[in-house]
């Protein structure tokens, strides 16, 4: 089983029983246990869990908001996350001006870029304020109205505000997409998605491997604007061609 995978089934465990001990996962994957004391070693780093001794116990400050739906998606596929994140810094140097949107995806990217003092970003999502709120960025709210579950701000109020900027790309996640569109399942958070991409100059979409071939319940845009689209693993040929007729670059 591959190293993505056990943390997954960790992680699975850890929310149906609260705990999880070193000694069973090491006989239940068919690993030894110094491999699982590294998986969770990355599960605490990447703020999963809190390591105790012989296993481990959910982290105590996710547990505070067990109702927060940005925080459930934040703790999944971290690893993914985190490899197109990376995988975007270099398509964001030299630039001045970015918007990003309220996904978890987009988090992870935020954070690796949160020293550059030359850098303002426009955003409505209200984790990138505490993220960055002791970094270097210059950053720039659109306002509106906060919505709980994804810890973001909507509205016409933020719509209207989007329109007063311009930027030189935008960083943005969705739920699926397929061979002509990409998809989300939040109306609200798809206006938004869209308000951004009409300001960005360069239009920079972050989907992980699962996302392809998806569709959810709202459009958020065709494929023709995206300009770049950034993954965790190499596409396959058909993929490829899809995003050479659409005149994407794939970065992977």
């Amino acid at each position: 089983m591959a190293a993505q995978d056990r943390r997954r089934y960790i992680q699975d465990e850890l929310s149906q029983m609260g705990k999880v001990v070193v000694s069973e996962l090491s006989s239940k994957l068919g690993v030894t246990e110094e491999t699982i004391r590294r998986d969770l070693e990355q599960l605490e780093a990447d703020g999963v869990l809190k390591r105790t001794y012989g296993g481990a116990i959910p982290n105590p400050v996710k547990r505070q908001t067990p109702n927060v739906q940005f925080y459930k998606r934040a703790v999944q596929r971290v690893s993914e996350k985190r490899t197109i994140a990376r995988n975007a810094l270099p398509l964001l140097e030299g630039m001045r001006t970015i918007a990003a949107d309220s996904s978890t995806t987009t988090a992870e990217a935020v954070k690796m870029v949160k020293d550059r003092s030359d850098l303002t970003l426009l955003t409505n999502s209200t984790v990138a304020f505490q993220e960055l709120e002791n970094s270097k960025i210059s950053v720039v709210s659109t306002g509106g109205e906060f919505h709980r579950g994804t810890l973001s701000l909507r509205g016409e109020a933020a719509k209207s505000a989007i329109k007063r900027y311009r930027v030189e790309a935008l960083l943005f996640s969705c739920m699926g997409i397929d061979e002509n569109a990409v998809f989300d399942s939040r109306p609200e958070e798809s206006e938004i998605k869209r308000a951004l991409i009409e300001q960005a100059a360069k239009v920079i979409l972050l989907a992980d491997h699962t996302k392809f071939s998806q569709v959810a319940f709202v459009k958020v845009t065709t494929l023709d604007r995206i300009d770049y689209l950034i993954t965790d693993k190499e596409p396959d040929q058909r993929w490829k061609d899809i995003c050479d007729e659409h005149g994407i670059t794939v970065i992977f």
